[in-house]
């Protein structure tokens, strides 16, 4: 496998529902495959899990799988038919509308109209049509229409500032997340988390010491605001710009963006920046300029990790679309210089700021992390430094989680009774690793902790010779 810092996560959908397609992105350069409870059903999921193990069996690496619950999803009433807006009409938004038609629509979480502030932008239906609000009136709000358009039933509603509080998780994703937890995948994605408390909810489900990761999906201002609290109890993030960019001005969606992955990074935590990365790839063969442009830049805003979305899920080129992200990442990763934090001076801090130090001063062709939570090698990734990063346990579960980490590419070993044999087995990846070629002479770091076996003691690091 070639050496690929970032890291590409893939939807699945009808256009990749089989193990041929799920292979064959796997061999391309996919990471983690990530399928929508949205859409998927129990058979689903179950095939395309049976099918990803097999092909992560097949390939030799890790390959992992993240669920993405549907989330407390707003959406408007039913419509009558053939119901179109024109541009420049009055059209109400109401607590009481159960059948819309051109004058008003009703939504399913009435109590939100009571958030939705005058002036404040109104999207129905991804954006396709467009309103503003005038006033507030007795039980909803009087918009003007920006851009009209067929108003089809239970379309997708969001206002621009939007803060939408709701006591529990949905009923619906309870269920996903039971589904998920007996189909042993490795991690959920939390749509429209808005608080810590949106994460802890769904920890509250998980089973007791659960290894499932929890991302954060970023998707409202106020989770924008909370981001810091949200990431301490959350496992890593998803930058989901297509609901954000219709909850907060678009035009500030890309500086978000960059506040977003430097928190994460700084946070030794795995960021993905989602959504409309390689659009025109649903449709067609190549991408636009500007297209690979905005994937070139989140790169070089050193997310750990990109994401196909509908390209992958229903496009005509969901390969190609892969072969383009790793094209675009071989092509921008060398203009990433390393990164230095103030931090607080822990032993684990000074061991993971010193290793890549020390391999970059040496010429290291590479850092092997011996790593029993994965810590050790995000916190070593979070410098992005050139070598790879080869993280070393016995632990799967860890493995597969570090799949969404920028630079490191994870290990399976053989369970080891103490620290010598684990070196030992770290030096025969030295030789035998299928990332990149260490000759003889040629010098590679170890991070590890004394004594092993426990979680986060990085107390040591070696220099060897192949």
């Amino acid at each position: 496998m070639k050496i690929k810092p970032v890291k590409i996560v893939s939807t699945l959908g009808p256009a990749t529902h089989s193990y041929e397609k799920i292979f064959q992105l796997a061999q391309t350069g996919v990471d983690v495959f990530r399928f929508t409870l949205a859409h998927a059903n129990p058979v689903e999921v179950a095939e395309a899990v049976k099918w990803i193990r097999n092909a992560e069996e097949e390939i030799g690496r890790p390959l992992t799988i993240m669920g993405d619950l549907s989330g407390p999803k707003i959406r408007i009433s039913d419509v009558m038919p053939d119901t179109t807006l024109e541009k420049g009409q009055k059209f109400v938004v109401s607590k009481n509308v159960v059948m819309g038609d051109e004058n008003g629509v009703g939504i399913n979480h009435a109590s939100i109209i009571d958030h939705i502030q005058p002036g404040a932008e109104v999207y129905i239906d991804d954006g396709t049509i467009k309103l503003v609000v005038d006033k507030k009136i007795d039980n909803g709000i009087e918009t003007t229409v920006l851009a009209g358009g067929l108003l089809r039933p239970h379309k997708g509603f969001s206002a621009e500032g939007l803060v939408v509080k709701f006591d529990d998780v949905t009923e619906k994703d309870k269920e996903a997340i039971a589904l998920l937890v007996e189909a042993q995948i490795d991690a959920i994605a939390v749509s429209f988390v808005q608080t810590a408390a949106d994460i802890r909810k769904v920890k509250d489900l998980l089973p007791e010491n659960s290894k499932i990761m929890l991302v954060a999906k970023i998707e409202t201002a106020e989770g924008v605001e909370n981001a810091e609290q949200i990431l301490e109890e959350a496992d890593g993030m998803m930058i989901a710009r297509g609901d954000l960019g219709l909850a907060v001005p678009i035009a500030k969606v890309p500086h978000i963006q960059k506040q977003l992955i430097d928190l994460c990074v700084r946070n030794a935590k795995p960021v993905i920046t989602a959504t409309q990365m390689l659009e025109s790839m649903i449709s067609k063969p190549m991408p636009t300029r500007a297209e690979v442009g905005d994937v070139a830049n989140a790169i070089l805003d050193r997310t750990d990790a990109i994401m196909l979305s509908a390209e992958t899920a229903v496009g005509k080129f969901p390969v190609e679309a892969v072969e383009m992200m790793v094209k675009i990442i071989d092509e921008s990763v060398g203009h990433i210089s390393v990164y230095e934090y103030n931090e607080r001076k822990t032993t684990g801090n000074a061991i993971t700021d010193a290793a890549g130090n020390i391999a970059d001063l040496v010429g290291a062709k590479a850092i092997i992390a011996l790593t029993e939570s994965g810590k050790t090698a995000r916190k070593i990734s979070r410098h992005r430094h050139q070598m790879p990063i080869l993280s070393v346990s016995h632990d799967q579960i860890i493995m597969r989680r570090l799949n969404f980490t920028w630079g490191v590419y994870p290990h399976l070993i053989g369970d080891t009774k103490d620290f010598e044999e684990m070196l030992r087995q770290a030096k025969e990846l030295a030789k035998t690793n299928k990332i990149i070629e260490i000759k003889e002479g040629e010098k590679y770091v170890i991070s590890a902790g004394i004594p092993y076996g426990q979680p986060g003691s990085s107390n040591m690091i070696l220099v060897q010779k192949a």
